[in-house]
């Protein structure tokens, strides 16, 4: 008697694992037959180009100009 549930069971298990199939099919297809929307890309930032300010002259004073001890004047 114990034979009988077990066929009984690994059947009700066989149907219960086609219904799953058959149910997961259907929604892959309904899943494959919605059109798809295209994807845009997002908009392009505009920045305003980098702008690099020249670094300052260099003065160039001779030391007798400077002072200090020491120094002959020019």
């Amino acid at each position: 008697m114990t034979s009988q549930f077990k066929v009984q069971g690994s059947m009700k298990g066989l149907l219960l694992a086609t219904a799953a199939v058959v149910v997961t099919m259907a929604s892959m297809q309904a899943n494959a037959a919605r059109p798809t929307t295209p994807v845009t890309p997002p908009p392009a930032v505009t920045r305003p180009p980098i702008q690099q300010t020249p670094p300052p002259p260099v003065i160039v004073v001779p030391p007798c100009k400077r002072g200090g001890p020491g120094i002959t004047p020019c």
